[in-house]
């Protein structure tokens, strides 16, 4: 660990200054790399959440250092210096969390990240150690000089004391530039210790060159958005949140008083009721957790069962009023909406998405799907959504003949591989995908995935558990490989627990995913998971490479949504189609569907 007794930070504020600066980027060192960082805040007046988006706050500073000097540019003044810099300079440029800045110089200056040559010191240690901290103060503190949350802890009680806040510190206060110059110092730091492991020659390349080419797509996403229908956003807000106002009160009428918002009002009212609540908060509450009221929904006598319904609803309508629609209506920029998308949103590298949390969607429900439109009256909208690709993965892995000739199989005559297991257990070969025991088939294998035991497959099924156990041992039965490839997983993680301290697996890109201490079995998960989640990312990279990433809306679990010119639709399909597919390297071919062309995201429900 090296200190940072040694560094020299600098604020240009004169002609100079500016000169020293460009003679410094000149100047030979290691990979011939610079780190570039900027700060940001939200315009006067403005809510203080403005400052961290490009499209409603404004660049107050950037950045630029290397390992031992950092500079800071106050951006109103002196941003014609960094674009001479840059013009010049041609090296590698390091980022942490480049996505951040990306969409701030895209959308508030002439100068774009040039990707090909650029790095992130944040998914580099999301790579290397996906359970640590991601952020920069803190790596920097374990990897660097303990004292680098210094200068964080003088600028926040700073900036507290003087009721500053990140759009009205003065740019020239001498803790706030030397914060920013800093960081620079930092990034470069961490990135010449993790390139060993994420560079070319190092463990992780190929999962980091993955993980730097969907960031660089789905940053373009981010940027370019996705329209919204303002009008009919603002019809559902109104109609959901009339419903749960009602709702609310028809409870508080027919329960005298009670509030079915208050969980602990909620609790008292199912046990009058004659209800047993098995689900706890970690403080040893009773909770009436979404779970909880599937289970009185399944289990309770019919006046628990209709009130646990009605909440489940009411809980539904008020997330989708207030999650969506409302973020729609008070976010949008000119129509559109600027989701914003962790690509290494868990451990196991799959994305979740943010304002609004896409990723949370119902999947089959159109109602807010049904707020997408394309860019304008010359596009439509296709969505391809990858085929069971967790459960094609896990039969592909677990060499299990039965399963693998099942897919094929079903790929081969148009049918679904959960209604082709039901007629081989059930021996009905009329079965339909429409039968409700395909639902059972289903809540066993992804539980089988999730680690889940047959409790609460049942619940995810909304069945009795004797019949989730039956339709369980049946599966067992007629596809062992699936079973044997589990315990061959969770012994190699026992093994390594034992002899390295860490239970892990690695994915097909070489990446490493723990698990946490005494939950082995959730490595199968995360092999399935991570694995699935590279493929998607795979996908993208050849979308890209396809020439198509200017029509990428947003891309929500294993779906990816476009927009398609009009007259170009039916050619588009069958590019992305092919692009989504997936056959080399799998005894399970990851195929996927596509719909299109639609008016809306969500006529694909219809």
């Amino acid at each position: 660990m090296a200190d940072l007794s040694s560094v020299k930070l600098s604020l240009i504020d004169s002609a100079e200054k500016a000169s020293e600066f460009i003679a410094w980027l000149s100047d030979r060192r290691p990979h011939n790399a610079i780190a570039i960082d900027t700060e940001t805040g939200e315009l006067p007046g403005n809510p203080r959440e403005h400052a961290l988006s490009p499209w409603h706050g404004r660049l107050r500073l950037v950045q630029v250092g290397d390992g031992q000097q950092g500079w800071a540019i106050p951006w109103q003044e002196w941003s014609g210096v960094f674009y001479e810099a840059m013009d010049k300079f041609d090296g590698p440029i390091v980022c942490h969390n480049i996505a951040f800045e990306a969409r701030w110089f895209d959308v508030q200056s002439r100068w774009s990240l040039p990707w090909g040559r650029a790095h992130d010191t944040m998914i580099m240690a999301h790579i290397i150690d996906p359970l640590g901290s991601g952020a920069l103060k803190r790596l920097a503190a374990l990897h660097v000089d303990g004292r680098a949350v210094a200068l964080q802890d003088t600028l926040d009680q700073e900036l507290a004391k003087n009721g500053w806040t990140w759009g009205t510190v003065p740019v020239n206060f001498q803790p706030y530039w030397s914060y920013g110059a800093l960081d620079t110092v930092l990034t470069m730091r961490l990135w010449e210790m993790f390139y060993e492991k994420c560079g070319p020659s190092g463990p992780y390349s190929r999962a980091y060159e993955l993980e730097m080419a969907a960031r660089k797509i789905v940053t373009r996403m981010e940027i370019n958005g996705a329209r919204v229908d303002l009008e009919y956003s603002r019809k559902k807000y109104n109609e959901l949140t009339a419903y749960t106002a009602t709702v609310k009160e028809w409870a508080k009428g027919k329960y005298g008083g009670v509030s079915i918002t208050s969980n602990q009002q909620l609790v008292r009212l199912f046990e009058d009721l004659g209800a047993e609540i098995t689900e706890f908060t970690p403080t040893g509450q009773k909770s009436c957790t979404k779970d909880q009221l599937k289970l009185l929904k399944i289990n309770g006598n019919e006046e628990v069962s209709n009130l646990a319904d009605t909440v489940l609803k009411q809980r539904k309508a008020d997330k989708l009023a207030n999650t969506y629609f409302s973020n729609f209506i008070s976010d949008n920029v000119d129509g559109f909406v600027h989701p914003s998308v962790k690509t290494l949103g868990a451990r196991t590298s799959r994305m979740s998405i943010q304002n609004p949390a896409l990723q949370t969607l119902p999947k089959g429900d159109d109602v807010v799907r049904r707020a997408f439109l394309p860019k304008d009256d010359d596009h439509v909208i296709v969505t391809s959504d990858l085929d069971q690709v967790e459960f094609r993965m896990f039969a592909s892995l677990s060499n299990d003949p039965n399963l693998i000739a099942l897919f094929n199989r079903a790929d081969a005559t148009g049918s679904d591989p959960f209604t082709e297991i039901g007629r081989e257990i059930y021996k009905d070969p009329t079965m339909q995908k429409s039968d409700k025991r395909r639902a059972l088939i289903k809540g066993t294998v992804y539980g089988r995935l999730y680690g889940a035991g047959v409790a609460k497959q049942a619940l995810t099924a909304g069945v009795a558990e004797p019949q989730m156990r039956s339709v369980s041992d049946a599966f067992d039965g007629r596809y062992p490989g699936m079973a044997m490839f589990q315990r061959k997983i969770e012994d190699a993680g026992m093994r390594r627990v034992r002899d390295e301290g860490q239970g892990y697996v690695y994915t097909w890109t070489g990446r490493r995913l723990p698990c946490d201490e005494d939950r082995v079995y959730t490595l199968v998960n995360y092999l399935i998971q991570g694995g699935a989640a590279e493929v998607f990312k795979a996908n993208l990279v050849k979308l890209d490479q396809a020439d198509l990433t200017e029509l990428l809306i947003v891309p929500v679990h294993d779906e990816i949504v476009l927009n398609a010119p009009r007259k170009d639709a039916e050619e588009i399909m069958r590019i992305v189609k092919e692009c989504m597919t997936t056959t080399e390297g799998w005894n399970v071919p990851l195929t996927a569907g596509i719909d299109g062309p639609l008016e809306t995201w969500g006529d694909k429900y219809k």
